[in-house]
């Protein structure tokens, strides 16, 4: 049996890590979200998936999701675990890696000010 969960949040998201619950609160390690898109396929309709590091610029590896917002959790089907162990050594572990190998990390004005505009869109409900 795998020890990576699946939570489904109120908001629509669908994550997928490790889990720890502790009353109320619910941390979960190295999330990865599934964003799904549906489409049709010879005539049927079908359903596409992507993942993505569910907080990607965070510094944290966990991260707290009060219970209240999990709609329901299971436990992610073991032939899907070691596609999600990639994603996390991609997203998370080899992050570190290469950031540990750069003296260091310029960033421009204009790319800051993308990324500002990126997440107000995303606060302002521009962008799902």
């Amino acid at each position: 049996m795998s020890d990576v969960s699946i939570i489904k949040l109120i908001n629509g998201s669908t994550l997928v890590g490790k889990l720890s619950v502790d009353g109320d609160i619910i941390e979960i390690e190295h999330p990865i979200e599934l964003i799904t898109n549906l489409m049709p396929v010879e005539g049927q309709l079908g359903e596409q998936v992507h993942l993505r590091p569910w907080v990607s610029i965070a510094e944290e590896d966990v991260f707290v999701v009060d219970r209240y917002n999990v709609i329901t959790m299971g436990t992610l089907q073991e032939h899907f675990v070691d596609g999600y162990l990639k994603m996390v050594d991609q997203c998370y572990l080899n992050r570190i890696e290469f950031e540990e190998s750069q003296d260091e990390l310029i960033v421009s004005d204009e790319e800051v000010d993308t990324m500002i505009e990126l997440a107000d869109a995303i606060v302002n409900k521009q962008i799902h």
